[in-house]
């Protein structure tokens, strides 16, 4: 064996020869400040390249190999015991907002059953899907006549509209026809030629759960060479997403063929003569397909449906959770406003935020059935808080609120205005941000401890909610709403000394009911109101418990002057 023989003092001084000879005619042609900044520019890329992350690539689960009764029966009970949670969320008659969700238990209920009891059915679902012009309709006649006449095993077809194309509901074809994937047995996805990158996107998609044929349909149109060459090709780009025998050729319509035939007087005669439809290989392939994996194939969307319906019920949940959990939101940004506006030093405020912000999120906990304990929700506003210094949230909003009291003299010279209103967004931002990161997690079925905030998950959805709460009309009708209440709690020259606290007295409270509109839809109509209103002299001790323990320094901002 011939030994192989390195040279790494040649490579490396050939190396160094050409890099010096480079840096010489960069400094003659560029001059030393030009060969710095290449120098400098060389070395960014080298530290980006070296720091740069991957990106992680998101993996859709796929469904287990094998599916048997025990597993479809487990994911049904998992979807009953959300179903039961529902029912007791929405149980309180007085709640008219949920009188709609009821109805929907009924159909969550009945879909049940029919889960349970499609997993024993002997007919196969078939799903048919491609673009426009693919040849579905008639496929699925022709389908239907071949297999009554040749076969026993029942199979029932569906038709799915065709893709990349608009519905008449306004749904996208593609997410229509997923959701009809869901409940079908097999696909059977159909092209007129190679497959665009949206058909190939679409199957790898399906593919991931659901068994997929990929027939080549109007093989008419192309020469026996040409077809093929075709059909390799779609059998190598669906490498590791397909199965080779998965693709196969066939003619649902062929065109008619021109006869001409050549008379005995030497005249000659033509006409069109219809061909009869070739779904041989598609027959054949899917009757290996039934003969070996039918129960499988049934009890696999028996497990994706039942798996879905769990979703389907656990959006529901959080649906009904989030319309209970905006009023407590909107409940404590007014506070944190009041707060703010009468808080003569700005320590006093960072302390009474820790204290508002822990209580909101013990009351939250409480809506999404998470127990969060004195210790775990002062260290969770604690956090909260840092986390929108660290990523200057606070002085964001401080700006914008700033820019739009500018018009006005009077509340642009009053600090505890601009204080009060980035107090009030601030709690907002922060209350949403906890009602969406609650509603990514598994739903709690009992009231159980709270786990702790997962920060980086947190970090990415408290930026995304500040960015959709950043519309100049949302500020702007929070700023008018806070100004009214500001306004209604500045003494009157006219009646009284502003220093005489006797003349303040506390307001009635508004009710607010659940199934205000403006609280489940319409997010910028906020209620306005408070949670406990002031005493009449402001020496009155603000109430220091609220049901937790957790000290609240909270006013009420609609305190109105008399003139006693």
């Amino acid at each position: 064996m011939t030994e192989k023989r390195g040279y790494p003092f040649l490579v490396g001084g050939a190396i160094l020869a050409g890099s010096i000879g480079l840096l010489d005619i960069l400094n003659h042609t560029l001059g030393d400040s030009g060969l710095w900044m290449v120098l400098l520019a060389s070395a960014g890329g080298a530290v980006f390249l070296l720091w740069r992350k991957p990106q992680p690539k998101v993996m859709r689960s796929p469904l287990p190999q094998t599916v048997d009764t025990v597993a479809v029966r487990r994911a049904l009970a998992e979807a009953e015991k959300v179903i039961t949670q529902l029912g007791v969320e929405v149980s309180d008659p007085q709640e008219v907002a949920f009188e709609a969700v009821k109805p929907q238990m009924n159909w969550f209920q009945a879909q049940v059953s029919q889960i349970a009891s499609d997993m024993n059915r002997d007919d196969i679902r078939l799903l048919v899907m491609g673009a426009k012009g693919s040849g579905k309709t008639r496929l699925i006649q022709e389908m239907q006549t071949l297999w009554t006449r040749k076969f026993t095993r029942p199979l029932s077809f569906v038709e799915a509209p065709s893709l990349f194309e608009p519905t008449e509901n306004g749904l996208a074809a593609e997410a229509l026809a997923q959701q009809q994937a869901i409940a079908a047995d097999l696909i059977l996805f159909l092209v007129n030629g190679d497959l665009t990158d949206p058909e190939f996107q679409m199957v790898k998609r399906l593919s991931v759960t659901k068994r997929v044929l990929l027939v080549l349909n109007k093989q008419d149109q192309y020469l026996p060479a040409e077809r093929q060459t075709l059909v390799n090709r779609l059998q190598r780009r669906g490498r590791g997403v397909w199965s080779p025998e998965d693709v196969v050729a066939i003619a649902a319509a062929p065109n008619p063929v021109k006869v001409r035939q050549h008379q005995p007087d030497g005249s000659v005669k033509e006409w069109l003569e219809e061909q009869t439809p070739d779904l041989a290989a598609l027959a054949q392939r899917l009757e290996q397909i039934l003969q070996q994996e039918s129960q499988q194939l049934v009890l696999k969307s028996s497990f994706a449906s039942a798996q879905a319906l769990g979703v389907q019920v656990k959006t529901v949940l959080n649906d009904v959770r989030r319309t209970r959990a905006l009023p407590v939101v909107e409940q404590f940004q007014w506070i944190a406003a009041g707060t703010a506006f009468a808080s003569p030093l700005p320590a006093m405020d960072l302390v009474a935020t820790v204290a508002i912000n822990a209580q909101m999120i013990h009351d939250l906990g409480t809506i999404y059935r998470q127990k969060f304990s004195l210790q775990q929700a002062q260290k969770a506003a604690t956090t909260l808080g840092s986390l929108m210094l660290k990523l200057g949230l606070v002085e964001l909003s401080t700006q914008a609120i700033a820019s739009l009291l500018k018009s006005n003299a009077l509340t642009y010279l009053a600090g505890g205005c601009i204080q009060g209103i980035s107090a009030a967004y601030l709690t907002r931002v922060a209350g949403l941000s906890l009602i969406e990161y609650f509603n990514i997690q598994e739903p709690n079925l009992t009231l159980s401890e709270a786990s702790p905030l997962v920060i980086e998950r947190f970090s990415q959805i408290l930026q995304r909610v500040f960015q959709q709460n950043q519309q100049l009309t949302f500020l702007q009708t929070l700023a008018n709403q806070a100004m009214d209440r500001f306004s209604a709690a500045l003494p009157q020259p006219q009646l009284a000394a502003a220093s005489d606290p006797a003349l303040f007295s506390s307001p009635p409270v508004a009710d607010v009911s659940t199934d205000d509109e403006s609280v489940s839809s319409e997010p910028l109509k906020m209620p306005l109101y408070c949670a406990a209103p002031l005493s009449a002299a402001p020496e009155a001790e603000i109430p220091a418990q609220n049901g937790t323990g957790i000290p609240l320094a909270a006013s009420c901002l609609d305190t109105t002057h008399s003139s006693d």
